[in-house]
């Protein structure tokens, strides 16, 4: 009987701390207030907003979340990880423009981050939805219930209008045109950073030659070959802090897309 009773105890606990890191979705998707954060006014202003999403071409979705706590983990891995999972993949398949608010009390730390897709970065990227985060931190941290609500509200309320803007009276098809371009604008981006990674490179091992033959044979005075590592490094590092792409269709109701992510965005 005690070991039924164990078993059964053990299972329950075992599902609460599943739920807790592994959250299942509420009906409404968009909109999960595990934490008891939300007002009604806050919650139905999303939910309008995610209404008036699906009947545009592109179907972005903005989805918030609030968690009692991130269980050890940092906001930005507990993210990461949460976004990995079927449950959570929201957005459009091909356009990445899903949007995910997260807040977790943290005993008190109050952490806020916002992620953000590959289609949407360049409208709203890190330093922006930081400055978004700074200008609400008063609120967000605030150990007031109806402040922490009013702040999360503007963060959605900044946020929206960003996403709004970007996919606003556009057809579908040219939304992927402006993607397209965008890519190709990228590609040329990084095409002239490498060539200008090459041309310092080439400046640096001729002046090495210059300063060896200057100083005859055997000689190390003026070497500057040991920049070369730092140079080729420094080209080929960049911002890991992104977000991956392939969000399928988005649903409402009780669903998202069926897209990746990675881990871009900002956090407080």
């Amino acid at each position: 009987m005690f070991s039924a009773i164990t078993l059964i105890f053990g299972f329950q606990f075992t599902s609460l701390h599943a739920e807790t890191t592994n959250p299942v979705p509420t009906k409404e998707y968009v909109v999960n207030d595990y934490a008891k954060v939300l007002s009604n006014s806050t919650k139905k202003q999303i939910i309008d907003k995610e209404k008036e999403y699906q009947k545009t071409a592109a179907k972005p979705q903005i989805v918030v979340m609030t968690i009692n706590s991130t269980n050890g983990q940092s906001i930005d891995d507990y993210a990461n990880d949460l976004l990995q999972n079927n449950r959570w993949h929201f957005g459009k398949k091909g356009l990445d423009n899903g949007l995910l608010i997260l807040f977790a009390y943290n005993g008190g730390k109050n952490n806020v981050r916002i992620s953000t897709g590959y289609g949407v970065e360049d409208i709203l990227t890190d330093a922006q939805s930081n400055d978004i985060l700074i200008k609400n931190k008063p609120l967000l941290k605030s150990s007031d219930t109806s402040d922490v609500d009013r702040g999360i509200d503007n963060v959605f309320q900044s946020v929206s209008k960003i996403i709004s803007k970007r996919y606003a009276n556009k057809s579908l098809q040219q939304i992927k045109k402006d993607q397209a371009a965008k890519k190709r604008t990228n590609m040329i981006v990084f095409i002239i950073l490498f060539i200008v990674l090459i041309g310092v490179i080439l400046i640096v091992i001729k002046i090495a030659k210059n300063n060896n033959h200057h100083n005859g044979p055997g000689s190390s005075g003026g070497d500057s070959s040991w920049l070369l590592p730092f140079l080729i490094g420094a080209g080929s590092s960049g911002n890991n802090n992104t977000f991956s792409g392939g969000f399928d269709s988005g649903g409402f109701s009780d669903s998202g897309g069926g897209g990746d992510f990675g881990g871009g965005g900002s956090s407080i």
